[in-house]
């Protein structure tokens, strides 16, 4: 017995009429009619009698009732329980973040990610774009955001932001935040990351382009500490404007954006090659770009979006 046509029979059963089910079935009148009968047919049995008033459940009709009305709302159930789980959210997607965007990026994206998708989990790795890459590499990130300064071949990448690069210094030496030229970087003296770092090849190549020789101090490989030095009076650095935002705001830091279209750091996203992307990290993507065009919009990161990726 198939279950369309024990449906179409029950319904037929509890309104007490062909066209009355007909019309909540959103099926023709004779289409319902066949299916009863080819049931009736399957069982040898009448199912129906019509009298003056419609119609009425034969002796067998109402043994069938009784046998496949609960059957059919357990089967309802179920059928609404598998969706339900389809349409949840679950599973763990571990992302990796540099610090220079994690700061501004990974509370605002875990508290949104928490709050639309309450049965997931989100791993969030904070390192710069090198180990981002090796991870990913690896598999033991689902997602990352890169410094588009060197690619790995074994992710799938797509643009997610250009970033403006800002020259970073204390209050007490620059009066404003005024704009500065590239060619006039070499005036001062430097708290960089290292030459592996994503942000520093970025940094590298904008300033050799320009034939300007950096004098660095310090490499340091974290951007808190890059920031602390520079409070501390050692130098300036070079970062977007994102990594700080929070002191620019509390006037303890200036950032002064550097005249150039080669200081932009491009950053991508990155996921495993030959990988498939799961359901919930596609979802955790999507949730990446909404952010980001949020903390544009907002003032609090300094560059130029990319739409999600539609492939």
């Amino acid at each position: 017995m198939e279950f369309l046509r024990l449906s179409y029979f029950v319904q037929v059963a509890e309104l007490g009429s062909f066209s009355k089910a007909a019309i909540s079935l959103d099926v023709t009148q004779p289409a319902l009619s066949r299916q009863v009968r080819k049931l009736e047919s399957e069982l040898r049995t009448e199912l129906f009698y019509r009298h003056g008033r419609g119609i009425a459940l034969t002796p067998s009709g109402r043994k069938l009732h009784a046998a496949v009305k609960p059957l059919l709302e357990t089967l309802t159930d179920i059928r609404e329980a598998i969706q339900e789980d389809a349409d949840r959210m679950t599973g763990t997607v571990t992302i990796g973040l540099p610090p220079s965007l994690c700061a501004t990026l990974g509370a605002m994206l875990d508290e949104r990610f928490r709050s639309r998708y309450p049965d997931a989990v989100l791993r969030t790795r904070e390192g710069f774009s090198g180990i981002l890459m090796e991870w990913i590499e690896t598999r033991r990130l689902d997602l990352a955001i890169l410094y588009d300064a060197r690619r790995g071949r074994g992710m799938h990448v797509a643009p997610l932001l250009e970033e403006n690069l800002f020259l970073i210094q204390r209050p007490d030496t620059i009066p404003d935040s005024s704009p500065v030229e590239i060619g006039a970087l070499d005036r001062f003296h430097f708290v960089l990351p290292g030459p592996e770092n994503g942000l520093r090849r970025v940094v590298d190549a904008a300033v050799r382009q320009a034939g300007v020789i950096l004098r660095v101090k310090t490499e340091m490989d974290s951007v808190a500490a890059l920031k602390q030095l520079v409070l501390n009076g050692h130098g300036q650095t070079i970062l977007p404007f994102g990594a700080v935002h929070q002191e620019v705001e509390a006037k303890r830091l200036v950032a002064r954006r550097i005249r150039s279209p080669a200081m932009q750091a491009k950053l991508i996203t990155a996921t495993p090659l030959n990988q498939p992307v799961s359901r919930v990290t596609r979802a955790l993507l999507s949730l990446v770009h909404e952010c980001v065009d949020e903390l544009v919009r907002a003032g609090r990161i300094d560059g130029t979006t990319h739409g999600m990726p539609t492939d």
